[in-house]
């Protein structure tokens, strides 16, 4: 006697949805904009209990359509135009892979120039 399995509908559609909220879209964004180069994590002891770190993400979805406004910052010397395009392009991948939304536009703003790099200079000891 053999088992059969039910038929397998191909449509993704079809076995359900996939509802990706406000909050899981913005961390999406704000780990796709850290991992591109020449982002940096900005947050001090104040900062962090304020809200205000870097990069800062909000998005809009509306429809399976997202807009999306990522703040960053930037070390010196980084070309920021290049910094800013290549954010862009990070995080529209990531939210039309990963959440499966389309993106209809990201909005990058160059928040804070830094500084200091990540071989920031180590305090005397």
């Amino acid at each position: 006697m053999a088992d059969t399995l039910p038929a397998v509908d191909h449509d993704p559609g079809g076995r359900g949805s996939l509802t990706v909220h406000d909050r899981v879209a913005e961390q999406i964004a704000a780990k796709a904009a850290l991992d591109t180069a020449g982002v940096r994590l900005q947050a001090s002891g104040l900062d962090k209990l304020t809200g205000r770190t870097k990069p800062k993400t909000h998005v809009s979805i509306a429809a399976g359509r997202v807009r999306a406004q990522v703040d960053i910052a930037v070390p010196w010397s980084y070309q920021l135009s290049a910094v800013s395009a290549a954010v862009r392009a990070n995080v529209t991948f990531a939210l039309s892979h990963l959440a499966g939304l389309q993106v209809d536009g990201v909005d990058v703003a160059v928040a804070a120039v830094t500084t200091n790099d990540a071989t920031t200079r180590k305090r005397v000891q």
